[in-house]
């Protein structure tokens, strides 16, 4: 199995949604991009003369702000979470980073309107099995939400049960960070979360790559239980959308503006 393998959906759109995030992210991000968004013209014969002509573009973020005004208005009253107490800690922290269910969709609001889709996916520590449900919530141990970027979620696939179509493969990228021995300085490790539902039994596997990228690790695949140490038939992912939660990919709401935010960003160089 080849790790870096990417679903062909993912590879066409791939470019799109950078492009759409570059240009969410300002003049800075764009213009960091040189030739990518802003190309030379033929008549120009040196790099210095380019150079004079990218810090001379005038990029106006109106994606950027228009991103930031639709998350406003569609939270601009603060929504109403029903829920069971056994919910109570969603409000507090979601995503075990400290954000509230409330961030939590926000975030999830911007991604979709960025590039159409995003991901929901729960995630629970590995914990023995627990007779009841007070001896399991003394524990402390809670179920987290993550909410995925498109641009992570490498591949994935499906199977056909009775007449349903089930999730059965997701490869999410990560990237963590690990501070070196002396406390001095931080490393980036690429790894690959594998998802996947192996003779109807949840699964989960993690891939790193090595500094040189010619090898990949497996940590070793783990058969996730619930409280009673009993399988997961299903896996606890699902994809979000602008119009459904299916696999299906459409085009960003925000990428027609984008294309005009660059068309004028090109037009103010000349």
């Amino acid at each position: 199995m080849n790790i870096l393998n990417t679903h062909a959906d993912y590879a066409i759109n791939f470019p799109l949604w950078s492009k759409v995030d570059d240009v969410c992210d300002g003049e800075e991000a764009v213009k960091a991009k040189g030739k990518t968004y802003l190309p030379v013209p033929l008549s120009f014969g040196d790099q210095d003369r380019y150079d004079e002509y990218l810090e001379r573009a005038v990029f106006y973020g109106v994606t950027g702000m228009t991103l930031n005004s639709y998350v406003g208005s569609a939270f601009n009253k603060v929504p109403t979470f029903n829920r069971p107490d056994e919910l109570e800690y969603l409000e507090r922290n979601a995503d075990g980073s400290g954000r509230s269910i409330y961030q939590v969709s926000q975030r999830l609001l911007r991604l979709i309107m960025k590039h159409y889709r995003s991901a929901v996916y729960v995630d629970f520590p590995t914990i023995e099995a627990s007779k009841t449900k007070a001896e399991e919530k003394q524990k402390s141990a809670y179920p987290m939400i993550h909410v995925i970027n498109a641009k992570s979620i490498l591949d994935w696939d499906h199977v056909i049960i009775g007449n349903q179509r089930k999730l059965s493969y997701v490869k999410i990228k990560e990237v963590i960070t690990e501070r070196s021995d002396d406390g001095m300085s931080v490393n980036e490790v690429e790894q690959y979360r594998v998802l996947r539902l192996r003779d109807g039994a949840y699964t989960v596997e993690v891939y790193r790559i090595s500094a040189d990228r010619k090898e990949v690790f497996n940590t070793g695949e783990v058969v996730v239980t619930d409280y009673n140490g009993q399988t997961w038939d299903y896996i606890p992912f699902t994809f979000v959308g602008a119009v459904d939660n299916s696999d299906d990919i459409g085009r960003s709401p925000l990428l027609e503006l984008a294309n005009l935010n660059l068309a004028h960003y090109r037009n103010s160089a000349d």
